[in-house]
């Protein structure tokens, strides 16, 4: 039975290579949280080509989602699931930022967005039996749609990394490997793209902030959860309002944490569990022209998160 309370939506909104799958599976092992992955890509792509959930059977076949998804068809014709992607992609870009920010509306296509939405997230809740879903989709938009919808009372975690790193992890090329959570080729990226979108990803989050207010939006830097997670886990705890010392002491100690049915994000959660590493390689791998030419572009959004 769904309820009729708001669902609770942790989500986890950055650029990717930032953490935010090992942030997500973190938070999943609370017994009040379920950590979900990507969301939006289980309706974009990860339905229709059945790809892998983290419990390592395909999407169609594993006992959460098939459950979920046969509840949230229940009542629809066969066309739910392309309609939906179709409000996804008029509703989840930046544009609906500025759709927000300017006072224009969302239009009357977005009644029909809010309500699949709530549906598919009441979904998850029962079947979960969790009060607090994760949502490590990262897209800012989605987030600022998520934001509109009645019945879900959003809280954001803006996950911050060194752009540096993160143009490092994205300038190396990965072949498509399905079973380990790879789905498609991935192509070295440059520097310079690397550095336009996340200059404007994490500037969304923050013009995101300034609408939602401060008290639901909450920024975590990469290298701290990584060097002090009992820390962080405590401050994310007190935005959430859980208990989420244990889990950020068993992080510290080294403690593998077990993914459970997170979609699409980082290849990790295809590893069962995975312990929390320190990865900064970048400062001795990656090439210093490639680091200064990064400094040059985005030098002013590193100083603004205390990384020169």
């Amino acid at each position: 039975m769904m309820t009729s309370q708001p669902v609770r939506v942790a989500y986890i909104a950055g650029y990717g290579r930032s953490g935010t799958t090992i942030l997500d599976i973190a938070l999943g092992q609370h017994r009040a949280v379920f950590g979900a992955g990507e969301i939006t890509s289980l309706t974009r792509h990860v339905w229709r080509h059945n790809e892998y959930c983290a419990c390592g059977k395909p999407i169609r076949d594993c006992s959460f989602w098939s459950t979920v998804c046969q509840e949230w068809f229940a009542n629809s014709d066969s066309r739910l699931m392309s309609e939906y992607c179709a409000l996804q992609a008029k509703f989840e870009g930046l544009s609906v930022l500025a759709k927000v920010f300017s006072g224009l509306g969302l239009g009357k296509h977005f009644a029909p967005y809010a309500l699949h939405t709530e549906r598919l997230m009441k979904a998850m809740q029962s079947r979960s039996g969790k009060q607090i879903i994760v949502d490590s989709s990262k897209l800012p938009g989605r987030a600022m749609a998520l934001a509109q919808v009645p019945g879900i009372d959003l809280r954001v975690i803006h996950m911050v990394r060194d752009g540096r790193g993160v143009a490092w992890s994205l300038l190396k090329p990965y072949a498509r490997d399905a079973n380990s959570g790879l789905q498609k080729e991935i192509r070295p990226k440059s520097v310079f793209r690397t550095a336009l979108r996340w200059s404007v990803v994490n500037l969304a989050v923050e013009y995101l902030s300034r609408k939602l207010g401060p008290d639901k939006v909450l920024r975590v830097r990469y290298e701290d959860f990584v060097t002090d997670p009992i820390a962080i886990m405590q401050q994310i705890g007190v935005f959430l309002d859980i208990d989420l010392h244990q889990i950020g002491s068993a992080l510290q100690n080294g403690d593998p944490v077990g993914a459970g049915h997170q979609v699409a994000g980082n290849r990790l959660r295809m590893a069962g569990s995975v312990a929390l590493k320190r990865d900064e390689s970048w400062r001795a791998r990656m090439p210093a022209g490639q680091q200064v030419s990064f400094e040059r572009l985005c030098g002013w959004m590193l100083r603004r998160y205390g990384y020169l």
